[in-house]
Protein backbone atom coordinates (compact mmCIF):
# COMPACT_ATOMS: atom_id res chain seq x y z
CA UNK A 1 0.00 0.00 0.00
CA UNK A 2 2.79 2.52 0.84
CA UNK A 3 0.76 4.02 3.49
CA UNK A 4 2.28 3.54 7.44
CA UNK A 5 4.09 0.79 6.49
CA UNK A 6 7.40 -0.54 6.85
CA UNK A 7 5.65 -3.27 2.42
CA UNK A 8 2.66 -3.04 1.73
CA UNK A 9 1.98 -4.03 5.31
CA UNK A 10 4.71 -5.80 6.80
CA UNK A 11 4.83 -9.26 6.98
CA UNK A 12 4.27 -9.47 10.87
CA UNK A 13 7.88 -10.10 12.34
CA UNK A 14 8.64 -9.49 15.39
CA UNK A 15 12.06 -7.30 13.79
CA UNK A 16 9.95 -5.31 12.33
CA UNK A 17 8.35 -4.31 15.36
CA UNK A 18 11.58 -3.99 17.34
CA UNK A 19 11.73 -0.74 14.95
CA UNK A 20 8.20 0.83 15.85
CA UNK A 21 9.85 3.41 18.42
CA UNK A 22 12.15 5.08 15.58
CA UNK A 23 10.42 7.51 13.67
CA UNK A 24 8.74 6.13 11.04
CA UNK A 25 7.32 7.71 7.43
CA UNK A 26 3.41 8.03 7.37
CA UNK A 27 4.04 7.35 3.75
CA UNK A 28 6.91 5.16 1.68
CA UNK A 29 8.18 6.02 -1.62
CA UNK A 30 5.80 3.89 -4.49
CA UNK A 31 8.06 1.10 -5.69
CA UNK A 32 7.04 1.29 -9.03
CA UNK A 33 8.62 -2.36 -9.87
CA UNK A 34 5.87 -3.80 -7.33
CA UNK A 35 3.25 -1.36 -8.60
CA UNK A 36 3.59 -2.23 -11.42
CA UNK A 37 3.30 -6.15 -11.10
CA UNK A 38 0.31 -5.15 -9.11
CA UNK A 39 -1.58 -3.48 -11.67
CA UNK A 40 -4.65 -6.06 -13.14
CA UNK A 41 -3.64 -8.95 -15.87
CA UNK A 42 -5.58 -8.48 -18.91
CA UNK A 43 -8.49 -11.38 -18.99
CA UNK A 44 -6.74 -13.83 -21.69
CA UNK A 45 -8.27 -13.85 -24.73
CA UNK A 46 -10.82 -17.00 -25.21
CA UNK A 47 -9.55 -17.52 -28.76
CA UNK A 48 -5.86 -18.14 -28.17
CA UNK A 49 -4.78 -21.39 -28.96
CA UNK A 50 -3.41 -21.64 -25.29
CA UNK A 51 -6.87 -20.14 -23.73
CA UNK A 52 -7.72 -23.53 -22.05
CA UNK A 53 -3.89 -23.65 -20.86
CA UNK A 54 -3.76 -20.49 -19.23
CA UNK A 55 -6.96 -20.70 -17.12
CA UNK A 56 -5.51 -23.69 -15.58
CA UNK A 57 -2.84 -21.62 -14.47
CA UNK A 58 -2.13 -18.45 -12.23
CA UNK A 59 -2.05 -15.32 -13.44
CA UNK A 60 0.98 -14.36 -11.19
CA UNK A 61 3.54 -16.91 -9.35
CA UNK A 62 2.17 -15.30 -5.98
CA UNK A 63 -0.46 -17.92 -6.20
CA UNK A 64 1.53 -20.41 -7.03
CA UNK A 65 1.98 -21.84 -4.24
CA UNK A 66 6.00 -22.01 -3.39
CA UNK A 67 7.77 -18.33 -2.38
CA UNK A 68 9.24 -16.09 -4.16
CA UNK A 69 11.61 -17.38 -7.17
CA UNK A 70 11.00 -20.53 -6.92
CA UNK A 71 7.16 -19.91 -7.53
CA UNK A 72 7.97 -17.59 -10.37
CA UNK A 73 10.57 -20.05 -11.62
CA UNK A 74 7.84 -22.96 -11.03
CA UNK A 75 5.45 -20.97 -13.53
CA UNK A 76 7.79 -20.32 -15.79
CA UNK A 77 8.52 -24.15 -16.29
CA UNK A 78 4.83 -24.94 -16.41
CA UNK A 79 4.53 -22.61 -19.24
CA UNK A 80 7.44 -23.76 -21.22
CA UNK A 81 5.21 -26.89 -21.27
CA UNK A 82 2.40 -25.13 -23.32
CA UNK A 83 1.13 -27.16 -26.54
CA UNK A 84 1.56 -24.20 -28.68
CA UNK A 85 2.80 -20.95 -28.63
CA UNK A 86 0.44 -17.81 -28.85
CA UNK A 87 0.22 -14.41 -28.20
CA UNK A 88 -0.79 -14.83 -24.54
CA UNK A 89 1.68 -17.44 -24.03
CA UNK A 90 4.59 -14.94 -24.89
CA UNK A 91 2.31 -11.97 -23.15
CA UNK A 92 2.22 -14.42 -19.59
CA UNK A 93 6.37 -15.16 -20.32
CA UNK A 94 6.66 -11.51 -20.07
CA UNK A 95 5.14 -11.39 -16.45
CA UNK A 96 7.14 -13.89 -15.53
CA UNK A 97 10.55 -12.23 -16.90
CA UNK A 98 9.55 -9.30 -14.65
CA UNK A 99 8.68 -10.82 -11.71
CA UNK A 100 12.15 -12.79 -11.96
CA UNK A 101 13.71 -9.13 -12.50
CA UNK A 102 14.91 -10.39 -16.10
CA UNK A 103 14.14 -7.09 -17.67
CA UNK A 104 16.02 -7.48 -20.85
CA UNK A 105 14.31 -10.98 -21.66
CA UNK A 106 10.81 -9.51 -20.79
CA UNK A 107 11.89 -6.84 -22.96
CA UNK A 108 12.87 -8.95 -25.91
CA UNK A 109 9.65 -11.18 -25.91
CA UNK A 110 7.87 -7.35 -25.89
CA UNK A 111 9.93 -6.52 -29.02
CA UNK A 112 9.15 -9.57 -31.13
CA UNK A 113 5.30 -9.30 -30.30
CA UNK A 114 5.51 -5.33 -31.19
CA UNK A 115 7.11 -6.28 -34.35
CA UNK A 116 3.78 -9.08 -34.97
CA UNK A 117 1.23 -7.54 -33.61
CA UNK A 118 2.46 -3.58 -33.24
CA UNK A 119 -1.76 -2.23 -33.07
CA UNK A 120 -2.42 -5.14 -30.27
CA UNK A 121 -3.68 -3.47 -27.07
CA UNK A 122 -2.71 -6.24 -25.11
CA UNK A 123 0.95 -5.98 -26.28
CA UNK A 124 0.83 -2.26 -25.48
CA UNK A 125 -0.53 -2.47 -22.19
CA UNK A 126 2.44 -5.03 -21.46
CA UNK A 127 4.74 -2.74 -23.12
CA UNK A 128 3.50 0.28 -20.27
CA UNK A 129 3.94 -2.40 -17.51
CA UNK A 130 7.27 -3.62 -18.41
CA UNK A 131 8.47 0.41 -18.76
CA UNK A 132 6.80 0.89 -15.40
CA UNK A 133 8.76 -1.17 -13.96
CA UNK A 134 12.25 -0.45 -15.14
CA UNK A 135 11.80 3.20 -14.65
CA UNK A 136 10.44 4.72 -18.07
CA UNK A 137 7.63 6.60 -17.28
CA UNK A 138 7.20 8.24 -20.16
CA UNK A 139 6.89 5.14 -22.16
CA UNK A 140 4.48 3.68 -19.55
CA UNK A 141 2.42 6.55 -19.55
CA UNK A 142 2.39 6.56 -23.44
CA UNK A 143 1.45 3.12 -23.22
CA UNK A 144 -1.24 3.28 -20.83
CA UNK A 145 -2.74 6.30 -22.28
CA UNK A 146 -3.07 4.53 -25.73
CA UNK A 147 -5.32 1.60 -23.96
CA UNK A 148 -7.11 4.07 -22.26
CA UNK A 149 -8.28 5.80 -25.46
CA UNK A 150 -9.21 2.22 -26.63
CA UNK A 151 -10.78 1.62 -23.29
CA UNK A 152 -12.26 4.91 -21.82
CA UNK A 153 -14.77 3.14 -19.48
CA UNK A 154 -12.19 0.43 -18.43
CA UNK A 155 -10.79 1.33 -14.37
CA UNK A 156 -7.63 -0.33 -15.28
CA UNK A 157 -5.92 2.07 -17.55
CA UNK A 158 -6.82 4.82 -15.54
CA UNK A 159 -5.12 2.89 -12.23
CA UNK A 160 -2.30 2.58 -14.63
CA UNK A 161 -2.35 5.87 -15.34
CA UNK A 162 -2.76 6.83 -11.82
CA UNK A 163 0.73 5.20 -11.08
CA UNK A 164 2.54 6.91 -13.26
CA UNK A 165 1.67 10.47 -12.46
CA UNK A 166 2.31 9.62 -8.96
CA UNK A 167 5.55 8.38 -9.57
CA UNK A 168 6.26 11.70 -12.10
CA UNK A 169 4.90 13.45 -9.19
CA UNK A 170 1.94 14.70 -11.26
CA UNK A 171 -0.09 14.35 -7.74
CA UNK A 172 -3.27 16.51 -8.39
CA UNK A 173 -3.81 14.03 -11.77
CA UNK A 174 -2.65 10.85 -9.87
CA UNK A 175 -5.21 11.82 -7.28
CA UNK A 176 -7.89 12.46 -9.95
CA UNK A 177 -7.61 8.91 -11.84
CA UNK A 178 -7.82 7.38 -8.22
CA UNK A 179 -10.79 9.07 -7.37
CA UNK A 180 -12.33 8.00 -10.57
CA UNK A 181 -11.27 4.52 -10.64
CA UNK A 182 -11.87 4.24 -6.41
CA UNK A 183 -15.56 6.02 -6.84
CA UNK A 184 -16.81 3.28 -9.91
CA UNK A 185 -15.23 0.41 -8.85
CA UNK A 186 -14.57 -0.47 -5.17
CA UNK A 187 -12.86 -3.78 -6.55
CA UNK A 188 -9.88 -2.02 -7.01
CA UNK A 189 -8.64 -1.37 -3.36
CA UNK A 190 -5.23 -0.35 -4.98
CA UNK A 191 -7.13 2.76 -6.12
CA UNK A 192 -7.80 3.47 -2.70
CA UNK A 193 -4.18 2.70 -1.09
CA UNK A 194 -3.26 5.03 -4.05
CA UNK A 195 -5.18 7.95 -3.52
CA UNK A 196 -4.90 8.17 0.00
CA UNK A 197 -0.90 7.82 -0.49
CA UNK A 198 -1.31 11.21 -3.00
CA UNK A 199 -3.86 12.93 -0.29
CA UNK A 200 -1.44 12.72 2.20
CA UNK A 201 2.24 13.62 -0.13
CA UNK A 202 -0.18 16.41 -1.55
CA UNK A 203 -0.18 18.01 1.91
CA UNK A 204 -3.65 17.73 2.17
CA UNK A 205 -6.06 16.97 5.30
CA UNK A 206 -4.49 13.67 6.42
CA UNK A 207 -7.88 13.12 7.66
CA UNK A 208 -9.07 12.84 4.10
CA UNK A 209 -6.72 9.77 3.94
CA UNK A 210 -8.15 8.49 6.31
CA UNK A 211 -11.32 8.50 5.11
CA UNK A 212 -10.49 7.32 1.86
CA UNK A 213 -8.59 4.31 3.96
CA UNK A 214 -11.63 3.62 5.97
CA UNK A 215 -14.04 2.89 3.31
CA UNK A 216 -12.93 0.05 2.30
CA UNK A 217 -15.38 -2.75 3.39
CA UNK A 218 -14.91 -5.21 5.83
CA UNK A 219 -16.02 -7.70 2.75
CA UNK A 220 -12.86 -7.03 1.28
CA UNK A 221 -9.35 -9.00 1.76
CA UNK A 222 -7.69 -5.93 2.14
CA UNK A 223 -9.84 -4.53 4.95
CA UNK A 224 -7.13 -5.38 7.54
CA UNK A 225 -4.75 -3.86 5.56
CA UNK A 226 -6.21 -0.29 4.94
CA UNK A 227 -7.32 0.21 8.88
CA UNK A 228 -3.89 -0.86 9.77
CA UNK A 229 -3.37 2.01 6.97
CA UNK A 230 -5.62 4.69 8.77
CA UNK A 231 -4.20 3.83 12.20
CA UNK A 232 -0.97 4.79 10.56
CA UNK A 233 -2.46 7.58 8.35
CA UNK A 234 -3.81 9.45 11.96
CA UNK A 235 -0.25 8.98 14.09
CA UNK A 236 2.64 9.08 12.21
CA UNK A 237 4.78 12.65 11.56
CA UNK A 238 2.14 13.87 13.87
CA UNK A 239 3.66 16.86 16.03
CA UNK A 240 2.76 15.66 19.87
CA UNK A 241 1.45 19.10 20.28
CA UNK A 242 -1.53 19.24 18.59
CA UNK A 243 -4.72 17.84 20.08
CA UNK A 244 -4.37 14.25 19.01
CA UNK A 245 -6.72 12.74 21.34
CA UNK A 246 -9.54 12.26 19.18
CA UNK A 247 -7.20 10.51 16.47
CA UNK A 248 -6.01 8.79 19.99
CA UNK A 249 -9.33 7.75 20.84
CA UNK A 250 -10.32 6.14 17.20
CA UNK A 251 -7.03 4.54 16.64
CA UNK A 252 -7.44 2.72 20.13
CA UNK A 253 -10.57 2.06 18.83
CA UNK A 254 -9.24 0.78 15.68
CA UNK A 255 -6.44 -1.52 17.11
CA UNK A 256 -9.32 -3.56 19.70
CA UNK A 257 -11.65 -4.17 16.49
CA UNK A 258 -8.85 -5.79 14.67
CA UNK A 259 -8.21 -7.66 17.38
CA UNK A 260 -11.70 -9.11 17.30
CA UNK A 261 -11.55 -9.59 14.10
CA UNK A 262 -8.13 -12.25 14.20
CA UNK A 263 -5.59 -9.76 13.84
CA UNK A 264 -2.35 -11.39 14.47
CA UNK A 265 -0.80 -11.14 17.90
CA UNK A 266 2.72 -9.42 16.43
CA UNK A 267 0.66 -7.07 14.38
CA UNK A 268 -1.77 -5.96 17.13
CA UNK A 269 1.46 -5.64 19.78
CA UNK A 270 3.23 -3.45 16.94
CA UNK A 271 -0.29 -1.12 16.60
CA UNK A 272 -0.41 -1.21 20.15
CA UNK A 273 2.99 0.59 21.10
CA UNK A 274 2.92 2.66 17.88
CA UNK A 275 -0.60 3.85 19.52
CA UNK A 276 0.61 3.92 23.31
CA UNK A 277 4.06 5.61 21.76
CA UNK A 278 2.16 8.63 20.49
CA UNK A 279 -0.20 9.01 23.43
CA UNK A 280 3.07 8.96 25.62
CA UNK A 281 4.79 11.85 23.40
CA UNK A 282 1.13 13.51 23.62
CA UNK A 283 1.75 13.17 27.07
CA UNK A 284 4.90 14.19 27.71
CA UNK A 285 4.49 17.36 26.08
CA UNK A 286 1.33 18.54 28.04
CA UNK A 287 -1.70 16.93 26.34
CA UNK A 288 -4.40 15.86 28.76
CA UNK A 289 -7.62 14.24 27.68
CA UNK A 290 -9.04 14.93 31.66
CA UNK A 291 -11.96 12.44 32.34
CA UNK A 292 -14.25 10.25 29.82
CA UNK A 293 -13.50 6.57 28.12
CA UNK A 294 -10.84 5.76 25.21
CA UNK A 295 -10.93 2.97 23.33
CA UNK A 296 -13.47 0.67 22.57
CA UNK A 297 -13.41 -1.63 25.66
CA UNK A 298 -14.64 1.45 28.12
CA UNK A 299 -17.77 0.89 26.50
CA UNK A 300 -19.66 3.98 27.76
CA UNK A 301 -17.62 4.20 31.64
CA UNK A 302 -16.99 7.29 32.82
CA UNK A 303 -13.64 8.15 35.22
CA UNK A 304 -10.07 8.73 34.02
CA UNK A 305 -9.27 7.86 30.98
CA UNK A 306 -8.22 5.05 29.93
CA UNK A 307 -5.89 3.74 26.46
CA UNK A 308 -6.20 0.02 25.06
CA UNK A 309 -6.62 -0.90 28.77
CA UNK A 310 -3.59 2.03 30.32
CA UNK A 311 -4.52 4.64 32.10
CA UNK A 312 -4.06 8.21 29.96
CA UNK A 313 -1.29 9.03 31.99
CA UNK A 314 3.08 8.93 31.74
CA UNK A 315 3.11 6.18 33.86
CA UNK A 316 -0.24 4.20 32.87
CA UNK A 317 1.10 4.73 28.93
CA UNK A 318 4.81 3.31 30.30
CA UNK A 319 3.70 0.12 31.76
CA UNK A 320 1.49 -0.33 28.61
CA UNK A 321 4.37 0.12 26.53
CA UNK A 322 6.41 -2.26 28.46
CA UNK A 323 4.05 -4.94 28.53
CA UNK A 324 3.36 -4.97 24.91
CA UNK A 325 7.15 -4.68 24.30
CA UNK A 326 7.59 -7.68 26.45
CA UNK A 327 4.46 -9.39 24.29
CA UNK A 328 6.73 -8.80 21.21
CA UNK A 329 10.03 -10.19 23.05
CA UNK A 330 7.90 -13.66 23.72
CA UNK A 331 6.87 -13.97 19.96
CA UNK A 332 10.07 -13.13 18.50
CA UNK A 333 11.74 -16.07 16.33
CA UNK A 334 15.06 -15.04 17.12
CA UNK A 335 17.38 -14.55 19.91
CA UNK A 336 19.05 -11.02 19.40
CA UNK A 337 15.37 -9.88 18.31
CA UNK A 338 13.65 -11.00 21.85
CA UNK A 339 17.43 -9.51 23.22
CA UNK A 340 15.99 -5.91 21.79
CA UNK A 341 12.69 -6.03 22.64
CA UNK A 342 13.09 -6.33 26.26
CA UNK A 343 15.35 -4.03 26.12
CA UNK A 344 13.12 -1.79 24.84
CA UNK A 345 10.60 -2.87 27.58
CA UNK A 346 12.99 -2.17 30.55
CA UNK A 347 13.62 1.57 28.97
CA UNK A 348 9.83 2.51 28.96
CA UNK A 349 9.11 0.53 32.28
CA UNK A 350 8.26 3.84 34.92
CA UNK A 351 10.80 3.65 37.91
CA UNK A 352 9.31 2.43 41.28
CA UNK A 353 10.42 1.49 44.17
CA UNK A 354 10.50 -2.07 43.88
Amino acid sequence: SGVGTGPVLGTGTASEAAAVARPLPVVRPLDARAAALALPVPRVDPDDPNAGFLAALPASSAAFGSAGATATAELGAALRAAPADSVELRLRLVRVQLELGAARTAGDILTGLESAYPDDWRVIWYRGMHALATGDQGTAALSFEAVYDAFPGEPAPKLALGVCAEVLGQLDNAQEYYRLVWAADPSYVGAAFGLARVQLCAGGDRLDAVRTLESVPESSIHYTAARVAAIRARLRERDAREPLYPDLAASAEQVERLGELGLDAVRRERLRTEVLGSALDWVLMGGSGGCGTLGGSGGGRTGPLALLGSSLDERGLRFGLERSYRTLARLAQRGEERIELVERANRFRPRTWV
